[in-house]
């Protein structure tokens, strides 16, 4: 997959490619927030699995009877931005004949379903003009005050209903890096947008997605982080559609630099 940038951005387009060759795609536009030099991480992943579902022929790796393993490489001026691994299952027998359970949903309001909803409209978004609605319990100017390393986000896309489950699925993968790693410092009483000045780096590395059912246009993400050690941090986070099914679950390492002059609180936990 190779990839050039563009400013122009819808939800759809984001996540268009042209196919030049067998197995290579070219994406249309390229995203990322005006302040930010480079583009929106949660979009590669996006392009990633979309490019695995167009075709087969994306540089695949092992074909077994139920699990299909392709491969996806991403370029920008010549140069690898992403390498990415997806595992699809081909299920034998309809899923609600297999035995299961779930985590229950948090007892979280849906913005707007009850009059002291603790959500309000995100007014940074993420990036900047992303086009869809996310409310969070916090924003990062709140975060000032340490507070425990979790959060919990509804990000809502319009006309979800009318696409397919795939290019729902590729959505939630490039939601899945909205306002993910910025609970690792939160007990620190760390902004990153705009960031503390004792934080002079916070970026993700490996991401991980599950899915484990076909999602909707309203999502409610999850998120905590169980620790922060040696400058690394494992986000963890359950994703629900609005009624209550767990249709995917996402972790992500984030790399955290910080000041190690600067006067921190107490963690709070």
């Amino acid at each position: 997959m190779l990839l050039r940038r563009n400013q122009a951005v819808t939800l759809d387009n984001l996540l268009e490619l042209d196919q030049i060759e067998s197995g290579v795609f070219v994406s249309r536009r390229l995203w990322g927030s005006p302040a930010a030099k480079n583009i929106f991480g949660g979009q590669l992943v996006g392009l990633g699995l979309a490019a695995a579902f167009r075709t087969f022929r994306v540089q695949g790796l092992v074909s077994a009877c139920k699990i299909v393993t392709r491969t996806v490489l991403g370029y920008q001026d010549g140069q690898p931005v992403m390498q990415m691994v997806c595992n699809f299952m081909q299920h034998r027998v309809a899923e609600s004949d297999e035995p299961g359970y779930q985590k229950p949903m948090p007892d979280v309001p849906f913005p707007g379903a009850q009059a002291d909803c603790p959500f309000v409209l995100d007014p940074q978004g993420y990036p900047e003009g992303f086009p869809a609605k996310i409310w969070a319990t916090s924003l990062d100017h709140d975060h000032e005050t340490p507070g425990p390393p979790r959060q919990t986000l509804w990000i809502e896309s319009p006309e979800a209903s009318s696409r397919t489950a795939q290019n729902n699925q590729c959505i939630l993968a490039m939601y899945s890096d909205v306002h993910f790693t910025r609970v690792i410092v939160r007990p620190f009483g760390i902004r990153i947008a705009p960031a503390s000045k004792c934080l002079r780096r916070i970026v993700s590395a490996d991401h991980h997605i599950w899915f484990h059912r076909a999602n909707s246009d309203c999502l409610l993400f999850d998120t905590h982080c169980p620790q922060l050690h040696g400058g690394r941090g494992i986000v963890q986070s359950q994703v629900y559609c609005r009624d209550g099914h767990l249709v995917a679950t996402v972790v992500q390492e984030g790399r955290v630099d910080i000041d190690r002059g600067a006067r921190l609180p107490k963690p709070k936990l």
